[in-house]
């Protein structure tokens, strides 16, 4: 994975019971790390907000953040593609590394590390354009399609790979923000694969849709991780259960535990995880 702009120089390289949870995602069989972190804390202003995070994310694979809300889920996620830079104030100390990359070198582009590096918000925001043109959007300013041609296979493929080709092939000229939230929500997958990215982040992207739609997005993730990894931020303990094969709990701006998502469950060794996992706070 190159993040650099062309050109420039490369970087070298119990009281409660736990409830009843079905994990049922898969497990890991030593998939290499896609991302590194050590020691990663995140200032805004004189206010620290994430403490020494360490953690190795899993490629090909879905890893899920788990906690209250503030305790640096989101922060941390957004580290990973360097969106924090875009908050006033806001400073990242420590290691963060993408394909044994680090993303902080002086000769990393984010406009390049955040192509590689895609994101799926909460709410969704398709463009204000067409379904077709939404998908385009990155291939065309990344100048990915050599052509008409081209430019339509990459969109049936990315549409495809979210589940969504189907519902929209025959109105592909009507605006995005027409469809339903839950095909919102896909036409934004669709849009963040069509650039070919690596990593997909996701900050509870299933939070603004109903259970119907909820369902197809965590069937889609299940589909999509055989090709990439992604990374979910989500309040939801079934979600978290449902879709990931990692899980990763943090409190008050710390990493208290992480392991295979089973074992975090039904075996956790911190009992501050015990305690969140059985609904004792949260």
């Amino acid at each position: 994975m190159e993040f650099s702009a062309v050109g420039a120089e490369r970087a070298p390289p119990p009281v409660m019971t736990a409830p009843t949870v079905r994990v049922h995602a898969g497990t890991l069989t030593g998939a290499p790390s896609k991302v590194v972190a050590r020691d990663v804390c995140v200032y805004y202003g004189a206010k620290q907000a994430l403490f020494d995070v360490s953690l190795d994310i899993p490629d090909r694979a879905v890893t899920a953040l788990i906690g209250p809300s503030g305790c640096g889920k989101s922060t941390f996620l957004r580290c990973i593609n360097r969106m924090n830079d875009e908050i006033d104030g806001c400073r990242v100390t420590g290691a963060l590394h993408v394909q044994g990359k680090d993303i902080h070198a002086r000769n990393v582009d984010p406009v390049v590390l955040r192509s590689r590096v895609g994101m799926v918000f909460q709410k969704p925001n398709p463009f204000p354009k067409s379904i077709y043109d939404n998908v385009a959007y990155g291939p065309r300013i990344h100048g990915l399609a050599k052509g008409k041609a081209a430019m339509d296979a990459i969109v049936e493929k990315s549409l495809r790979r979210a589940g969504l080709w189907d519902e929209v092939k025959d109105r592909l000229t009507q605006p995005g923000v027409g469809l339903s939230g839950g095909q919102q929500q896909r036409l934004v997958i669709a849009r963040t694969v069509a650039v070919d990215p690596e990593i997909i982040l996701m900050d509870e992207p299933c939070s603004a849709l109903d259970p119907i739609a909820t369902a197809k997005i965590e069937e889609l993730i299940d589909e999509l991780r055989a090709n990439y990894c992604i990374i979910i931020v989500t309040h939801s303990m079934a979600q978290a259960a449902r879709v990931s094969q990692k899980t990763a709990f943090f409190h008050l701006g710390k990493l208290v535990e992480t392991g295979a998502t089973e074992e975090i469950f039904t075996n956790p060794r911190d009992t501050r995880t015990q305690d969140y996992v059985t609904g004792r706070f949260g």
